[in-house]
Formats: C-alpha cells, sequence, structure tokens
C-alpha cells in the first residue's frame, strides 16, 4: 500500500522561507521513517543546502546522511544506503530513475520540487519558441508532460513491486494551488492521499 504525502504548509519554491520549512519537513519525516528514505532533488545547489541543513541534527538520531555530491559512485552511495539501518539518500537528476531498493530498506521517497525544466536551458527555449510560432502553448504541451513524466519516474522508485509499500511525499505546495496541480495528481498512481504528517506517523 502507497500513502501519498503532499504538503500545503510550506511556502512555494521561489518564496522566502522555503529552504529552512522544507528542511524541517524533510528531517520531520525522517524521524517518522527512521530514515530509509531516498530524497529526489532538482538541483545539486538544493541538495547541498539541504544536507548541510539537516546532517547534523540527525546524526543525534542515529539516522546517517549519504550525499550525491560527496564523490562516490551512485553503485557505492546505493549499496553503503542498503547496507545502513537507518539512513537517507540524497540525490538528483540521475537518481530520478534506475535506481531499485526493494523492500524495506526504501520505505519513503521525497520529491523537493516538481522537476519543471529549468528555463535557462538554451535548448529548452528554443523548443519552446517553436510550440510559440506555430501558435502553441510550450507550458501546456511540453514543460508540464516532460515535468509529469520525470515525477512518475521518481515516483517509480519506491514502488517497484506488489509488494512495496511506503510513503511518497511532494514537499511542493504548487500542486495544490496552481490549476495544472489537479492534472498532476491524476496523473499519479492510485493510492490514498493526506496533507498531514500524523498519518504518516500512523502509516508506519
Amino acid at each position: 500500500s502507497t500513502l501519498f504525502y503532499i504538503v500545503d504548509d510550506i511556502p512555494e519554491p521561489s518564496e522566502p522561507g522555503y529552504q529552512q520549512l522544507m528542511s524541517q519537513a524533510m528531517a520531520e519525516l525522517f524521524r517518522a521513517t527512521e530514515g530509509r528514505a531516498l530524497v529526489l532533488f532538482t538541483s545539486h545547489a538544493q541538495l547541498r543546502q539541504t544536507s548541510n541543513t539537516i546532517s547534523t541534527a540527525l546524526a543525534r538520531d542515529g539516522i546517517t546522511v549519504f550525499n550525491q555530491s560527496d564523490g562516490s559512485s551512485r553503485t557505492q552511495l546505493l549499496e553503503d544506503f542498503r547496507q545502513a539501518e537507518k539512513a537517507v539518500l540524497l540525490g538528483t537528476r540521475s537518481y530520478w530513475e534506475g535506481v531499485d531498493v526493494p523492500g524495506e530498506a526504501l520505505s519513503l521517497v521525497i520529491i523537493d520540487k516538481l522537476p519543471f525544466t529549468p528555463h535557462r536551458d538554451p535548448v529548452v527555449q528554443y523548443r519552446q519558441q517553436l510550440i510559440r510560432d506555430r501558435g502553441g502553448n510550450p507550458f501546456d504541451e511540453m514543460t508540464l508532460p516532460e515535468a509529469i513524466l520525470a515525477l512518475k519516474q521518481g515516483v517509480g522508485r519506491l514502488i517497484r513491486t506488489e509488494t512495496d509499500r511506503g510513503v511518497i511525499a511532494i514537499l511542493d505546495s504548487r500542486i495544490n494551488t496552481k490549476r495544472y496541480g489537479q492534472k498532476i495528481i491524476a496523473s499519479l498512481p492510485r493510492a490514498r492521499r493526506t496533507r498531514r504528517i500524523q498519518d504518516v506517523r500512523a502509516f508506519f
């Protein structure tokens, strides 16, 4: 069984206070699950900042933080994560697909932000312009479908077999407030949804 935890008490990613409250929410989730978590970030900078913020506090709770940016290979990090009793693994784009940790070693997948492609990418800008030139809407035709596909891949890190169970946490409140939020939710696997951390604790 799966539970989707979608926050509604954290500011949007572009607003002040997001980083601090997002880090606090993560730490709270890690304590509820005693680690066993994979966090999928959309940027290396956010990963490093979050790791710096949470590592010391989690160490006091006996939870080890493995971090993609520490220079270890993905294979080694995944092996260390599987072997550790209470651990979390922080990764960026290469971890959104192809990561397979079956069973209880992975019980929580956290997605920090909806995985929209950065606007500054020249290839993205060019493709968006082509859609505009023919009178289309780049967000609806390209940006949103690509984000939904990436999100599905991220969610798939948790639910690999029929017996897998766990929580998917999305720490981006835009899913509740923007017009495209319902489309994103409709694209995700059917599961119970909550906005209450108490339900996550009860699940475990």
